[in-house]
């Protein structure tokens, strides 16, 4: 049986493989690192079909040196040559790679391996990307309506659908529904297959507020059949219309605005939300009443002309202005205002300038009132954020973690600014109606550490513990739970109680703080309402004030108080602050991970032929580091026990037994996940919610969309059908465990774990996973001659490397 699965999976591991786009890479440190820590990071086009249009795919971003002279070095199509026909052309300059000709490219898993120098060095990137080229729509599927109206004024808009139909004399059968990944189009994400019915396309609860009105969304499918996945090109448009809303000239602060009697004088263009359709804007009244103003129909420029005779007041002309489009019209009461003034004062450029901030913290560190010269000159000014800001600016600006007053060109920096450490510029340009094309000036920011700041915190661990061999059943070298300073950072923080037993303190070990300072001092608090996992767990755990984390429920011989039941363990949070120095206090969240696996009572009469034998899996680390972004995951080993237990002291304490008789056990050992899985957010995004996948906010809903399969299947994390006793045939997957000669390893499909805001996830997925020592799938699905244990923990997070 063995034999025949293997061969099973060489041949469908193209199949598996081919539906996982790895978005980014970096080589071996032998071939691609030198002195700088160069590393290369390409985004890639995850499905495409032929007689698609011209792709782009972006430049790469880079680690280290700056890259030049790029040249793609080597392409295969499903592991085998492929002579490239310019199918895929590189700009040399840029690392830029244009897909095009695809209506003649076979379907299939393209790898293409790019070379750059970087320092002086050549760098060959092997699979640097990888593109999944679908075969074409099967005929007889069409999506209705291929145009959806999405108009915001209607109370249900929300609710807009379309559905995929295929024609009766067809016998096209669907088996799987998803949105195409195409990197160019990040509004993909507002989108998704509902659960509940076939082939039905809607718009995300979640996402529904980042639609706009005026705005067109193409969607491509990917659709599964018997004969493999299918790209349906421009499937279905959301058209999102409304009528006008949200007329903005100026901030208030900045009303009323200023002409200059006797000239010819503009307002600004204003900005408007709605629909561009047939959109004209109207004077609906002035106060006090004048016809000397007019308005540009088409863009809502409010002017007066040269020699108009508007007398110089201190009373301004209010305005309601009314906006109209094809769906409707509005009126906007008092929406601008202006003053006539006898002069306007010119800019005067050396008179705007900011007070340097000289020490702005790291981590906590904020500015809000950072104020023009108080001897600015110049009337009526408008304030913007100049393009010439560096992109770790602009990046602040679009978080607006830095923020500006259009009308006082004030600037604040908020305490979430995640600012580098050394001196920044923020620029800001300054124009009034005697100088439209304004005046450049900078607040000098000067960032420092913050010495409250720290890398980790650790318990320890104890899986790094050696577990003594007992032959023959014997019950001589117990298993130690105690914990202790870890010496790989790989097990930090992860401590095993099997099946809750021997359960110990855990002091705190160490604190590495950014930079060595005695002045810091430390509190901890336990995040109750963050876990997933047994309840009674968290239930009883506590934090003294050195940081010792204790358990006030044990039973008496040191278990959990309910035993066997708690066999998922726990994840949890402990808030670490850090405070002192004259600096903000700097808090981190550090996880911690309890694992207690229930041992199995299972017979393997050609393993050891007697009753009452409990099995447990382990794994070293049992939680694994996965980036979600590029598949890089910590390596791990399994390990195989027979477990018992006897009272030693008043404490139940597990031993290993029947060493000498499990060393081969992976030639009988199949493994896959099964079900009740759950995840815990690490980090505050309230779209990535903590729990299973049942509400639309939690992220493993958003996963399961991904996929697009049903919310009651296993399908995203299995690598076999277990009822059909074979290799699973759906090849979009969100991650899996697959056999190898050495092992098992792990699979990431990186785009299957942007979730519905277009992020990746923090946080740690637990799984139920069942394993055998038959050496083949019968009863797998039932569990026969199964165990069932929660052995592995997937830890994502885009920055591990």
């Amino acid at each position: 049986m063995k034999s025949k699965l293997l061969s099973t999976f060489s041949m469908l591991r193209v199949l598996m493989v081919a539906a996982l786009t790895v978005f980014c890479v970096s080589c071996d440190k032998t071939e691609t690192t030198d002195s700088t820590g160069f590393i290369l990071y390409y985004m890639g086009v995850t499905d495409i079909g032929p007689g698609m249009s011209t792709y782009t795919l972006q430049s790469p971003a880079y680690k280290g040196s700056a890259p030049y002279d790029f040249t793609i070095t080597k392409i295969t199509l499903d592991d085998e040559s492929f002579s490239n026909n310019d199918n895929f052309v590189i700009n040399p300059e840029t690392g830029e790679i244009t897909i095009q000709n695809t209506k003649e490219m076979s379907s299939g898993l393209y790898s293409i391996s790019v070379g750059c120098y970087s320092n002086g060095k050549f760098f060959d990137f092997k699979d640097a990307i990888q593109v999944n080229m679908l075969l074409a729509v099967p005929e007889g599927v069409t999506v209705e309506p291929a145009e959806v109206l999405v108009n915001q004024d209607e109370d249900n808009w929300a609710e807009s659908s379309a559905q995929v139909t295929t024609e009766a004399d067809k016998h096209v059968s669907i088996t799987g529904y998803a949105i195409a990944q195409n990197e160019a189009k990040p509004y993909l994400a507002y989108f998704t297959f509902d659960p509940n019915t076939k082939g039905k396309i809607i718009i995300r609860e979640s996402e529904k507020d980042k639609l706009i009105a005026g705005e067109s969304y193409t969607l491509d499918l990917k659709l599964t059949t018997k004969a493999g996945e299918h790209m349906y090109d421009n499937a279905v448009t959301f058209k999102v219309v409304s009528k006008p809303r949200d007329l903005f000239y100026m901030e208030k602060e900045a009303l009323p605005d200023l002409f200059e009697a006797g000239s010819e004088n503009k307002s600004v263009v204003p900005t408007i939300a709605g629909s561009k359709e047939d959109l004209k804007f109207a004077i609906k009244s002035v106060t006090p009443e004048t016809t000397a103003f007019t308005i540009d129909e088409a863009t809502g420029q409010i002017s007066i002309p040269e020699g108009n005779n508007l007398e110089i007041s201190e009373t301004p002309y209010i305005f309601t202005i009314t906006a109209s489009n094809t769906y409707g019209s509005k009126d906007f009461e008092s929406v601008y205002s202006v003053k006539i003034v006898a002069f306007i004062d010119p800019i005067q450029p050396e008179t705007f300038k900011y007070t340097p901030i000289n020490k702005l913290y790291q981590l906590g560190g904020k500015a809000e009132n950072n104020k023009v010269d108080q001897n600015f000159v110049g009337g009526a000014p408008t304030f913007v954020f100049d393009t010439s800001n560096t992109e770790e600016i602009k990046a602040q600006i679009a978080q607006e973690f830095i923020t500006l007053n259009s009308a006082t060109g004030e600037i604040a920096i908020m305490d979430k600014q995640t600012l580098s450490t050394g001196k920044h510029e923020i620029k800001v340009r300054v124009s009034n109606k005697k100088n439209e094309e304004g005046v450049v000036a900078a607040l000098e920011v000067n960032v420092v550490p913050n010495p409250n700041d720290f890398e980790y915190v650790s318990w320890g661990t104890n899986v790094e513990n050696n577990i003594p061999a007992n032959t023959n059943g014997s019950k001589k070298n117990p298993i130690d739970t105690d914990t202790y300073e870890e010496k790989n950072p790989e097990n930090r923080n992860q401590f095993r109680f099997i099946q809750g037993r021997d359960v110990v303190d855990i002091p705190r070990r160490k604190i590495k703080m950014v930079e060595d300072n005695t002045n810091t001092t430390f509190t901890y608090k336990i995040l109750r309402d963050n876990f997933i996992g047994h309840e009674n767990i968290i239930k009883g755990a506590e934090v003294k004030e050195d940081g010792t984390i204790y358990f006030t429920n044990l039973a008496q011989n040191k278990n959990f108080a309910d035993g066997s039941n708690n066999a998922k363990g726990c994840i949890f949070q402990i808030a670490v602050t850090a405070k002192g120095n004259g600096a903000p206090a700097v808090t981190k969240n550090i996880p911690i991970f309890i694992s207690t696996p229930k041992p199995t009572k299972i017979r393997y009469t050609h393993i050891i032929d007697q009753d009452k034998i409990n099995y447990a899996l382990l794994c070293t680390p049992f939680v694994i580091k996965v980036n979600p972004k590029t598949g890089r995951y910590t390596p791990f080993k399994t390990e195989m026990h027979v477990i018992g237990a006897d009272n030693i002291e008043g404490v139940q304490t597990n031993f290993s037994l029947y060493t000498e008789q499990l060393t081969n056990y992976q030639s009988n050992f199949i493994w896959d996940y099964r079900d009740d899985f759950s995840y815990c957010n690490f980090d505050d995004n309230a779209g990535h919610g903590t729990g299973n996948n049942t509400s639309a906010t939690n992220l493993l809903n958003q996963i399961w969309s991904n996929v697009g399969v049903a919310l009651t299947t296993n399908t995203p994390f299995r690598y076999y059908d277990h009822k059909a006793e074979k290799v699973d045939a759906q090849s979009t997957k969100a991650a899996y465990i697959k056999p190898t000669s050495d092992g098992y390893q792990v699979i990431i499909n990186p785009a299957v774990w942007q979730a519905a805001d277009g992020k990746y996830p923090y946080g740690a997925m637990l799984g139920n996973m069942r394993f055998t020592l038959n050496n083949n799938l019968e009863g797998f699905d039932k569990g026969t001659l199964c165990a069932s244990q929660y052995s592995l923990i997937l830890w994502f997070d885009e920055n591990f490397e």
